[in-house]
């Protein structure tokens, strides 16, 4: 009968399948340009993107189901959370890419994702602060930051890591 394909367990890129890296890294570089251009993550992307990445971890046997359903509804419910806190400054979007992370990389290195996410994003607000604030010339600042791109930048971070962490 079928069996599942079986490669090393974890998450780092070099034991990560192709099944989940090729469509993990162009779907976090179309969530980061559509966000950076539109201010829009599309849900054709993030919903069949955590239903496939579910999906294929089952048909590996690499991440069990207590480790995908802590990386999506944890994350995803950590998202909600900060955006309820935040009055809404985090969008829907945001949180299915959370969601989609977590499906895609498991609660372990999820995590990691989400805190390292905060932390970029912070890193380029602060400055981004302080120069609207002492500018003479403020210009047409916007006051929302794109969380996707710092979302694919730690999740890369993260994938590229996962073996050394």
């Amino acid at each position: 009968m079928f069996r599942p394909l079986k490669r090393p367990k974890g998450i780092g890129v070099n034991r990560m399948h192709p099944l989940l890296w090729v469509p993990f890294v162009a779907l976090m570089i179309i969530a980061a340009a559509t966000d950076l251009r539109n201010r829009t993550i599309y849900d054709w992307m993030t919903v069949p993107g955590l239903v496939y990445f579910l999906a294929v971890h089952r048909l590996l046997g690499d991440l069990g189901w207590m480790e995908l359903g802590a990386g999506v509804c944890g994350l995803g419910g950590l998202a909600l959370l900060l955006a309820v806190l935040s009055g809404g400054r985090l969008g829907g979007g945001d949180i299915k890419l959370f969601a989609m992370l977590g499906a895609g990389l498991g609660w372990s290195a999820g995590i990691w994702v989400f805190l390292l996410t905060f932390l970029l994003a912070a890193l380029v607000a602060w400055p981004m602060l302080l120069i609207r604030r002492w500018a003479s010339h403020q210009g047409e600042w916007t006051k929302e930051l794109p969380m996707a791109p710092f979302m694919a930048a730690s999740a890369f971070l993260v994938a590229a890591t996962a073996d050394f962490i």
